[in-house]
């Protein structure tokens, strides 16, 4: 009589035993893991979308506007526009005569992106790259629902110099 080949009730029953005992483990550093990624993949788009404007206003030697989508006082997260700026004090809104250069969707729910009063509803760069933000820097807090400990700030010195700093100092600069 051949011999029979394959597992136990009880060989079976332990395997999965220890493959859910894995998975309740390792299932909540993947969904942390998941939002750092979001975190860095926000304050990238961000960080890119700031020297891409500053940029710009050397390139074209104009006064460039970023111009943030969402109604509500602070909040970026709606997404922003970026364009050239007719008024050489710059942070207007778009009219006509300034040239849209990209559109930048928001990143739905879940993130906030908030800046200071400096960057309330506009962010404009000079055409020799520097902030048009009356003498004050710009910060940028991206954060979820954990908080500072694992956000980011953006800050944007006078100088134009966009930097990152991780952890976010405050959620609401």
């Amino acid at each position: 009589m051949p011999k029979q080949r394959g597992v136990t009730l009880v060989e079976l029953l332990v395997a999965l035993t220890v493959l859910s005992f894995m998975l309740g483990v390792g299932a909540p550093s993947f969904v942390s893991l998941v939002s750092d990624n979001r975190i860095d993949a926000a304050t990238t788009r961000i960080a890119a979308s700031m020297n891409y404007a500053r940029n710009e206003a050397v390139t074209r030697a104009a006064v460039i506007t970023l111009s943030r989508k969402s109604g509500t006082q602070f909040t970026w997260s709606e997404g922003w526009e970026i364009c050239t700026d007719t008024d050489p004090a710059g942070n207007t809104s778009r009219v006509a005569g300034d040239t849209l250069l990209r559109d930048a969707n928001g990143f739905g729910e879940g993130l906030e992106i908030l800046t200071n009063e400096a960057g309330n509803n506009w962010i404009s760069f000079r055409n020799n790259g520097m902030l048009n933000e009356a003498g004050n820097p710009v910060v940028i807090a991206i954060c979820d629902d954990r908080g500072e400990a694992n956000g980011r700030d953006i800050t944007i010195n006078l100088a134009g110099r966009v930097d990152i700093v991780a952890p976010s100092n405050d959620c609401t600069p």
